[in-house]
Formats: C-alpha cells, structure tokens, sequence
C-alpha cells in the first residue's frame, strides 16, 4: 500500500448527493449474481434507518440507496471493529472485499434498466480532495469498483458536483469543511420518470387533504380509474403504480384512518418492507379508482445520530476510529459529520427525484367494481426497482404543499 503523509491533513469528506467529511488528528456484470440475501438487506437498512428517522413529526424523504452506497465507499476502507460494525448496520451479506463488486453491478442494471425504459436516473459517486490526500489503493478502489470521479476543490467544487448530478435539484450539500479537512466522499442520485398511465390535466382539482382530526388544506389532486396491483388489508392499502416499461415503480402505502399513519409505521416495522413488496408483487393488475396530490418537497438531514442508533459507533469515535484501509492509521481518522439532502416532485406526468450525502470524517486535530383508493391524508410512499426490489427512495408525505429548500 502507498504511504502517506498525516501530518498536514486532518480530515476528509464524503458526499453523495451524501457527504463524509473525515478528519485527521493534525492539521460484467454480476447483476444477475446479486444475491437475493443483499437486496433483502437493501429493504432491511432502508426500513431501519426510516424508523430512526421518523421519530419527528412532518414529511420525511431520503435515498436509502444513496446513503448505502456513500457509507459502503467508507466502509471499504474501514478495518476491525469499524468495519465489523459498519457491515452489520448497513446489512451487507457479502464479505468486505466483494461489497463494492456487487453494488456495482446492481447499480449498474438500475441504469440499464431505466435507459430501456426512456426514463432518466443518475447515479454518480465522487471523491473531492480538500486539503489532503488519501492512499492511491483507496483512490484506486474508489475509481474501478464505485466508478468514483476523484477531483481536487473545496465547498465550490463540492457543491457544484452535487448541483450538476442532481440536475440542479440539489444546490448545496455542505456549508463548510473543517480546517483541517482531507477529502470528501460524494453519492449523488437523480431519477426523473414517466408513469406508465399517466394522469391527465384536465382532471386535476383542488381538493381537501385531511392533515389531522383536526387540520385540512386544499391541494391538487390528481385522479384516474386504471388497473393496478394494489393490497386492500383492514388498517391500511398499499398500492403500486409503474413508469413506464415497468422496471421501476411507486408504491403508496395509506393508512384507513387519517390518523393511522403511526401505526402503519409500527406494522411494518414488524413485517418488513421487503415482505410486504412481494406480497405486493404476486397480486394481479385490478381496476382502482386513484386520487393523490401532486406535490414537491425538500428535506435536509443529519445522519450521525441516525448512524450511531443503528450501531455505527467506533467510525465517530476518535480513539476507536479504524480507516486504516484509506491508508491512516487506527485512531487518526474518523466520521464527524453526514449530511443528506433530497428533492421530490410528483405530477401528472410522472416522478422527479433527487438525493445528496455527505459524511466528515475527522482525526485528533380487485372486486367486481373498483377499488377505493384516495391519498387524501398522510400516507407513505417509496420508488423501486421492480426487478431487484432496490429502495431507491422512502418517505412520508404528511403535508403536500410546497415546501422551501432545505437548509440543513
């Protein structure tokens, strides 16, 4: 392994359209390989993390897919207990080394899939250089294994990444590096597609949408009466609607009640979204009279307390921290900070999506007549990849009017 200096470089970054920053303590395809037991595990991570991220009130969307991809460039150069823990929250299945191998096929039958179906997705990984400097076999790994583009900068050059391979979507990701910052880990994720039915203008009208027993607003609201694959069950409905060529598609998940939204959350918690979506996938196509507003929303994250609820501790402990696989040694860089930002706009023509993460790391220094189904109350929703059953995007939407950027 190349050597490296640490002793003028004390952080690094990554971001994806997630960002890690770290610090230091002075200044081919495998697709049709992809084990079933990792796409489970995809399902699984995305679950977890939505239940430690729930716990406030309000609209909730981020990319589970892009956050797991970010941390699994991290988790690539971590070693021992880092790594041990990393794996276990992220719900790898496969041995470190043939992590990154298998990401990257599925990532890229993702993009294949969405080109077949004249559908936009984009999913970028990057890693800036700031003030610092990681091992080439690191660089190497990142730049064969995660198609990373390594690039020299600071805010201004992060930033822009993110903004170009978010289509704009996303502006910023992080509003400052720490002095003594060494680089930053970059995923970016866009998709933009097309409903497979999609729903016409002139059908669009204002209408209630019931926020509590106590609140309402008046919202667009799209409707249709079309065949979908749709669970009708006593506290809630899940329904799936598919873009076009049927690869990806969104599914609805709406409580019966207006208030039932919390415990929808406790349900699946226990059932599992994995579960639930191949139930989903073996009912029939039935005719299903749709309503749902159209929307856009913003949200901003901070992961570290989400991370270290699901059992990432060490890679923020400076003492503990093992990134020795980027070429530092044990206790001289860690994660300070992961930031995740996400975009999301639905309408009549069909979906657009965005997400960003950045993490800091740092050192020492159907019935015979249709169905019902009106999103006219807090629900969740989540885009897919129908093949592989990958969360690319999860949320809640409790409020769908439209809301500012977010700043965090």
């Amino acid at each position: 392994m190349n050597s490296i200096s640490h002793s003028l470089f004390p952080s690094i970054v990554l971001s994806l359209a997630l960002a890690i920053l770290l610090r230091s303590s002075t200044v081919a395809s495998m697709a049709a390989e992809y084990p079933k037991a990792s796409v489970a595990g995809d399902s699984a991570f995305a679950s977890s993390l939505y239940g430690k991220l729930a716990a406030g009130s309000g609209n909730l969307f981020f990319s589970p897919y892009s956050i797991r991809i970010a941390l699994a460039m991290t988790y690539s150069g971590a070693r021992g207990n880092t790594a041990e823990e990393m794996q276990s929250a992220l719900r790898f299945k496969l041995a470190q080394q043939q992590t990154p191998a298998a990401l990257k096929a599925l990532t890229d039958e993702l993009i294949a899939d969405a080109a077949k179906d004249n559908q936009k997705l984009n999913i970028a990984n990057g890693l800036c250089l700031t003030h610092g400097d990681v091992s080439t076999d690191f660089k190497n790994l990142l730049n064969q294994q995660f198609d990373a583009e390594i690039f020299p900068g600071l805010l201004p050059e992060i930033n822009a990444w993110v903004s170009r391979k978010t289509e704009g979507k996303i502006d910023v990701i992080l509003r400052r590096l720490d002095p003594n910052s060494v680089c930053v880990l970059l995923n970016a994720i866009y998709f933009k597609g097309i409903w497979a039915n999609r729903f016409e203008k002139s059908n669009t009208h204002d209408a209630p949408f019931t926020v509590s027993a106590t609140a309402r607003m008046t919202v667009p609201t799209m409707s249709q009466r079309n065949d979908f694959q749709i669970l009708d069950w006593p506290d809630f409905q899940v329904l799936s609607m598919p873009y076009n060529g049927n690869h990806f598609s969104m599914v609805i998940l709406l409580p019966r009640n207006v208030d039932g939204l919390a415990k929808v959350e406790k349900e699946l918690a226990g059932l599992g979204l994995h579960s639930l979506l191949a139930q989903l996938d073996a009912t029939p196509p039935q005719k299903v009279d749709l309503a749902m507003p159209k929307y856009s929303l913003s949200t901003g994250y901070d992961l570290v307390p989400a991370c270290k609820a699901l059992g990432i501790k060490d890679a923020f402990d400076p003492s503990q921290a093992d990134f020795r696989g980027m070429g530092w040694p044990k206790g001289k860089l860690w994660i300070s900070q992961i930031k995740h930002k996400a975009f999301l706009a639905v309408d009549e023509e069909g979906t657009e999506a965005a997400a960003a993460t950045a993490v800091e790391m740092a050192t020492r220094g159907a019935p015979p007549v249709p169905l019902v189904f009106h999103a006219d109350h807090p629900f969740l929703m989540l885009i897919r990849h129908n093949q592989t059953g990958s969360i690319l995007f999860l949320g809640r939407i409790t409020d769908p009017s439209p809301t500012p950027a977010a700043s965090t």
